[in-house]
């Protein structure tokens, strides 16, 4: 998720706190390790304020990062971070290329299919392991969609729109 008022977006969610300095074991989304170690301030929204996070450590796993702040010491601290979002300056973010999108821009598109029937909106990006998830929801009715070529035949962020397969096979 982007926050407008200052360019901010989402790099990954915490996940649960990691060992006893409070380290902070943290599901990343689309930035590679490289590109996280050299970012110089973080950001959690703690849900009445913006609190600024900088860098202690980093260590990288398959899909998943361990960090840790100068800011938060132990472990009873680093808890009261789980499931939120950690942001970064999207300026100090790698350009993307023009067939590039943020996964967090996805986030409140139309989804229709192949006969241009409405099948609901993306309310959020799962990012599991090996690909992608848009969660579109209908009314009460919540589908799971891979976010795949397989599936996606185009997306449309001009026009908020994303055409996938037929989801009768879902």
């Amino acid at each position: 998720m982007q926050s407008a008022e200052v360019n901010r977006t989402a790099i990954g969610v915490v996940r649960k706190p990691h060992g006893v300095r409070g380290g902070l074991k943290v599901t990343l989304y689309s930035i590679d390790l490289d590109t996280l170690q050299n970012l110089k301030q973080f950001f959690v929204n703690t849900g009445n304020k913006w609190e600024e996070l900088s860098l202690r450590s980093c260590q990288g796993y398959d899909d998943f990062a361990i960090l840790a702040f100068h800011e938060i010491s132990d472990r009873t601290e680093a808890d009261t971070y789980r499931e939120r979002e950690i942001f970064a300056y999207q300026s100090e973010l790698p350009q993307l290329a023009d067939d590039e999108d943020l996964l967090e821009d996805l986030v409140g598109c139309i989804v229709v299919d192949e006969d241009n029937k409405t099948i609901g909106t993306v309310v959020e990006v799962l990012s599991p392991a090996s690909h992608d998830i848009l969660v579109v929801q209908e009314g009460d009715a919540e589908r799971m969609i891979p976010l795949v070529d397989d599936w996606v035949l185009e997306v449309d962020l001009d026009a908020k729109r994303i055409q996938v397969n037929s989801v009768e096979e879902l």
